[in-house]
This record gives structure tokens, C-alpha cells and sequence, in this order.
């Protein structure tokens, strides 16, 4: 049942409703009253309520012998003994109205969602798509500004699709501007869907079954004390059109998965050359933009050609998934570990100084040594590598010069020690790239 908002000035109308209708839900004040659905407007209030409530779809007017004249939509006028002799009868069928009121404009506005699925399946660029649906959701919202995240499993992060948030600023972190707490609320809300005042910000977690495949965040203005800008149905209607387009982003979601698996090396599942040409750059552009540094690890195992020859190239090729696992499982999740060719990878250490740098690649080197690898019951393998560090902009502010110089310190190690770490150094940083 829809809660009836009652302006009236006799407080025995509204003590009468109650006795006599137990069942309904009355509201004589407040935000209630003023957002309710039906409206029962006592003839001493009529007057002074021009326009009619904003939320209302319909009215029950009550009135003396003379009822005033100029009916509105919506509007329904009965003298007021008459009402009280039977208000019941006259509410459930204000409540039957109503009720059939919202749900054409539900109806109506499926529609119109269906109708935007079919648009947004049409387009071929993912920015198009994210702009018209957060645009969308933020008319609903009445609100003006909001970014959408989507999950890049390249860079194993979310990152923004689209955003009209002049105040929004990329931070790189996992999901940016967006508090663990506040996402966990949305997610077991039920109606995807969280606002914090003071924290001034609202979000709409985007979910494909158990994926969050994505998340709008929307900062709020400065609303009155204990006011959220956002109602209840306001927060259902929202939650209808994320249902009806997120298999829209979620075809793009897997999309980007496709591509990603493009970027992976078969053998190791490590990231391939592909990959790593086109994140160095991106990597690259990040840290000019924002002033941060970065570092590259390569590293080369030492004498896997004695394994191949000694035990054959199936070995050989064991052994390469084996050393991929313990690097990976020795580096952050934000590390990109790359296959860059034969037996050699490299690791992308985004923000990461020389110094700690080091401490990566002697994690590295000892997750490599610790045990040897067991390949099968009868094989066992101890392997080592050389590795060598360059870091951004120390070393080389250009690809192909921090390239290089990580791979001179790697081949300064692998032609003297081996089984140790090399840093690049300024003197080979300053010498000129010789064109080949």
C-alpha cells in the first residue's frame, strides 16, 4: 500500500482515519507527506498548496457542501462527511490508481530502455557507450556529474571509460576515488546502490552474475543536514536501467578479455612482446604526465640451452612455466610480467624508484633458487638468471633507450657473475643510441 500524505488542519481527521482504516499508512507531516504518492488535501489546506505536491499522482480533495471549483488531473473531489462515512472505499481505489500509474510509467520506461539497448548495440566505440549510459543514469539521478569505471583485465585495474567530473583525477590506483567500505555497502544493499554525505559521494556498482565488471561514481552536492538527494524510488529506477543496458558493458567487458588473452604469451601466460610494446608506452605517457617514475627488470636465464640439450626442448619448455609461476607469484599485483622473448622476460614496475626496483629483482632472483624444480618425479632442475634494472627518466627517457639499458646491465651480469642483479648505469644512459 502507497503511504497517504494528509494536509489537513482538523487533527480529528486524521485520528478518524486511523481508527477507521487500521490497515493504511498515514502520513499528517514531513518528508513523507510530501513525497507520497496520494494526497488527501482538506478543504482549509487547499488554498495554500498551489502547486500540488511534486510526488503525488492522486488527489482526494475533501470539501464542505461548496466545493471549489478549477479540478486539476489527477485530482478526485468528495465532500468530506461523505469521505469519512467510508474513507476506505475511496483510499484503496486512490491506492489501485496509483499503483496502475506507476506502473505504466515502469512499463513506459522499459521501453524506452529497450529501445537504448538496441542503440547501444549498434555502436562500436566502448567511450560512445559508456557516455550515453552514464549520462542516462545520471538523469535519472537529476544529477550533473559522474565517472564509469570499467575493469581492464590488461592492466588488471579499473579504469575510466568515461567521465564529466572536471574535478575526477586518474591516481592509477586499483578503483580510483572510490572507498572499500562505501562499494561493499552498495554490492550488499540489494539494490546496488550507495550514497554517503559526508563523504559526498554516491556509487552504482555494475554487475554481470558475480563480476563487477564496472562502477559509476557520482559526486553529490552539499544537501541540508540528514537529506539524501537521491529517494527511494528514485534508487529502483536507476537500478532498472543498470539491469536493462549492463549486458551492453559486460559485451565489452568480454571483449577486452579477448583481447587480452591476444597479449598472452601460450607457453607461460606470461604477457607477450605484443603486450609489452604498447603498456611500456602507456606506462610511459603516465609517468611525463604525472611527473612519477617507473623501472624495468630484464632477466635471462642462465644456461637453459644445456637443459634443452641435456633433457630436450620439452623440458626446456617446463621449465619456462615453471620460472613464469615464481616470478609471478614474486612481484605485485600491479607488476606486468612479459615473455619477451626465448628464454629472456622482463617485469614493468609501475612507480617504482631504482632502489626498490632491486629489491624486486633479488625477490626475484630467490624465489628462482630457493628449490629447485621439480618437472616430474625423475626431473629436477636448478635454474638461475642475470637480470638487469633501468629505471624512468634516470636511465633513458625514451622506450628504446630504457630498453637498451636494461638490457646492457643484464649482460653485464650474464657475461661475468651471472645468478645476480645489474643496475643501468648514467654513464651508459648519457652514450648516444647508434641507429643499426
Amino acid at each position: 500500500m502507497q503511504t497517504i500524505g494528509v494536509y489537513s488542519g482538523r487533527h480529528q481527521v486524521v485520528d478518524d482515519l486511523r481508527r477507521l482504516c487500521p490497515a493504511l499508512a498515514f502520513a499528517p507531516d514531513g518528508d513523507a507527506r510530501d513525497t507520497a504518492r496520494i494526497a488527501l488535501i482538506d478543504s482549509d489546506s487547499h488554498a495554500q498548496i498551489d502547486p500540488p505536491p511534486r510526488k503525488s499522482l492522486v488527489r482526494i480533495i475533501l470539501s464542505d457542501a461548496d466545493a471549489p471549483s478549477g479540478r486539476r488531473h489527477g485530482e478526485m473531489r468528495v465532500r468530506r462527511d461523505v469521505f469519512l462515512a467510508d474513507p476506505g472505499e475511496y483510499l484503496f481505489f486512490a491506492n489501485d490508481l496509483a499503483d496502475t500509474a506507476i506502473h505504466a510509467a515502469q512499463l513506459e520506461a522499459e521501453i524506452s530502455y529497450l529501445s537504448q539497448v538496441q542503440e547501444l548495440m549498434t555502436m562500436v566505440e566502448a567511450g560512445a557507450v559508456s557516455e550515453r549510459i552514464t549520462r542516462t543514469a545520471l538523469n535519472i539521478l537529476g544529477l550533473a556529474r559522474g565517472t564509469l569505471f570499467l575493469h581492464d583485465p590488461r592492466l588488471e585495474r579499473y579504469v575510466v571509460s568515461f567521465s564529466n567530473d572536471p574535478e575526477y583525477r586518474e591516481t592509477g590506483e586499483f578503483l580510483p576515488g572510490i572507498p572499500p567500505d562505501l562499494l561493499q555497502r552498495a554490492l550488499a544493499s540489494g539494490l546496488s546502490f550507495a550514497q554517503d554525505l559526508e563523504m559526498k559521494l554516491l556509487v552504482i556498482p555494475l554487475q554481470v552474475e558475480h563480476d563487477l565488471i564496472g562502477v559509476i561514481r557520482v559526486p553529490l552536492g552539499d544537501e541540508p543536514p540528514g537529506v539524501l538527494p537521491v529517494d527511494d524510488e528514485t534508487i529502483r529506477s536507476v537500478g532498472r536501467y543498470i539491469s536493462a543496458v549492463v549486458q551492453v558493458l559486460s559485451n565489452i567487458y568480454q571483449l577486452t578479455r579477448s583481447r587480452d588473452l591476444a597479449m598472452r604469451d601460450d607457453l607461460t601466460k606470461a604477457y607477450n612482446r605484443r603486450f609489452f610494446e604498447s603498456y611500456l608506452d602507456e606506462e610511459m605517457e603516465r609517468s611525463r604526465r604525472y611527473g612519477s617514475l617507473f623501472s624495468i627488470i630484464f632477466l635471462d636465464l642462465d644456461d637453459l640451452k644445456m637443459v634443452n640439450n641435456f633433457y630436450g626442448h620439452l623440458t626446456g619448455s617446463r621449465t619456462l612455466q615453471e620460472v613464469a609461476k615464481r616470478i609471478l607469484s614474486a612481484v605485485r599485483g600491479i607488476d606486468k610480467v612479459v615473455r619477451f622473448g626465448g628464454d629472456e622476460f622482463c617485469i614493468i614496475l609501475p612507480q617504482t624508484d631504482q632502489d626498490q626496483a632491486l629489491l624486486v629483482a633479488n625477490r626475484v632472483r630467490k624465489a628462482l633458487t630457493a628449490l629447485p624444480l621439480q618437472l616430474d618425479a625423475t626431473v629436477e632442475i636448478s635454474i638461475t638468471a642475470s637480470f638487469g634494472i633501468a629505471t624512468y627518466p634516470a636511465h633513458a627517457v625514451t622506450k628504446e633507450g630504457l630498453i637498451r639499458q636494461a638490457d646492457a646491465a643484464m649482460y653485464r651480469v650474464k657475461s661475468t657473475t651471472k645468478n645476480a642483479v645489474g643496475i643501468a648505469t648514467v654513464e651508459d644512459a648519457q652514450k648516444p643510441v647508434v641507429s643499426e
